[in-house]
């Protein structure tokens, strides 16, 4: 009997695609001039679609396999729901800790342009407002459905480092290569330890929201 949890690894193939693509287009264009990105909509639409496309990519290639679409995405509820907990906590504290110890090496955060550097003037409050909805939890919701639910679907083996590499490669930067790469080895681990997606949603969304938090705070 088939199991109904499996999806075939081709359904990678074209993620993989957009993930390399993306990362071309970023390595030829100048992101110099990229600064304060939550406080542009364009920058937030893109990122959106882009995540969007992606997911609903990871929904359709579960329908068409005719899996079990919760099982398939780990879209239950972990068990021990205080067990996960802490390990979503652990998970932030382990992810933020080796961002900000290697921003100081790589300027990841300078070189993606998406966090603030200074304090959000007028209109730009709603702007905010909307970055973190978009980057603190639809961006994170898409990515883990993608790369820690179709990923760890379609591949037996070593699925979190295979993950966490495409996952770096996905934020198409030199300088966010290493950062990304732990966390995805992070959210991976925490995939794997509690069997269910939601705990990494969680702990993306903790680490994206946090960061534009602190970043605002700290700037103004």
């Amino acid at each position: 009997m088939r199991d109904r949890s499996r999806i075939r690894a081709r359904w990678l193939i074209l993620p993989g695609l957009f993930i390399a693509l993306n990362a071309i287009a970023a390595g030829t264009t100048d992101r110099g001039s990229a600064v304060n990105g939550v406080y542009h909509p364009g920058v937030l639409v893109g990122d959106a679609i882009f995540a969007a496309a992606l997911a609903g990519y990871t929904l359709v290639a579960a329908r068409i396999s005719h899996v079990n679409l919760r099982q398939a995405l780990a879209l239950e509820p972990p068990e021990n729901v205080r067990r996960a907990a802490r390990l979503v906590v652990a998970a932030v504290v382990v992810i933020a800790a080796s961002s900000l110890a290697l921003e100081p090496l790589l300027h990841g955060d300078r070189e993606q342009g998406l966090t603030p550097t200074r304090a959000p003037h007028g209109g730009e409050w709603l702007t905010l407002a909307a970055a973190l909805v978009v980057l603190g939890l639809f961006v994170p919701l898409c990515e883990e459905l993608l790369f820690r639910g179709l990923g760890f679907a379609a591949i037996d083996r070593y699925p979190i480092p295979i993950t966490a590499t495409a996952f770096a490669i996905a934020h198409a930067l030199p300088a966010l290569l290493l950062p990304v790469f732990v966390a995805g080895l992070v959210l991976g681990e925490l995939r794997r330890r509690t069997r269910s997606l939601w705990p990494g949603v969680a702990a993306h969304a903790a680490v994206n929201l946090i960061g534009i938090v602190a970043a605002v705070l700290l700037a103004g």
